[in-house]
């Protein structure tokens, strides 16, 4: 059997090409810095179960041996919200999504959407920084997904099987107190270089009032 390590390099190796390649030959600027996605993915990855990763590990192996892109089909479940035409017209390439599925994406959603706001409520720097969290809210336009959008346009991808699993360890983590959220943003912020994330929350926030404090129109310079 493979290591927990072992496993995510598996995914990372699978999940790049597809992504590299979501739009064929068109790609966009992220999608030619593997560096940055490896660090990314390992950082969410790192904070799962053994078991949710062998799972989707798997997920990944079938995808590959059906001729399926995960990566676009979450990108195209994305456009829902962010491009309803565009979803329209490549809803078409994506499959069923069964009932079950559907309860188990919500029932995640669920515990990260608290996670997440309590991350920000703690991590303002970092929030400003980062997506807007709900659906629809202002600032989800021009592929600047939500992170709900996002979250859940990646948990449909997932099987049934790596859901159960991804559920049951957010809920063994919060038995112990601990927000899988949380350990993913620690592990990202890692990935960047900060020590932890009230490190990085501290640095972001100098960053936005340097880029925005020399001209806002109602209270002036921020001295």
């Amino acid at each position: 059997m493979l290591k927990h390590s072992e496993m995510i390099d598996a995914i990372v190796k699978l999940e790049w090409p597809m992504f590299h390649t979501v739009n064929g030959e068109d790609h966009t600027a992220c999608q030619e810095d593997p560096v940055t996605f490896d660090a990314m993915r390992r950082a969410q990855f790192s904070a799962w179960s053994q078991e949710a990763v062998e799972a989707y590990l798997r997920d990944l192996e079938q995808a590959r041996a059906e001729g399926r892109n995960l990566v676009r089909e979450k990108y195209i479940r994305m456009m829902e919200t962010t491009d309803p035409e565009g979803y329209a017209f490549f809803r078409q390439e994506l499959p069923p999504v069964s009932e079950e599925k559907q309860k188990l994406v919500a029932a995640i959603w669920e515990k990260m959407l608290i996670q997440t706001e309590k991350l920000r409520d703690a991590y303002p720097g970092l929030a400003m920084g980062s997506r807007p969290l709900r659906a629809g809210e202002a600032g989800e336009s021009g592929g600047w997904a939500s992170i709900e959008t996002y979250q859940v346009g990646e948990l449909m991808t997932y099987s049934e099987d790596t859901l159960r699993a991804l559920l049951a360890h957010m809920e063994a983590l919060q038995a112990q107190g601990i927000d899988l959220a949380r350990e993913i943003q620690l592990n990202s912020v890692k990935c960047l270089g900060y020590a932890s994330l009230e490190e990085a929350d501290t640095a972001i926030s100098f960053q936005l009032l340097q880029q925005y404090g020399s001209g806002c129109p109602s209270c002036g310079p921020v001295q």
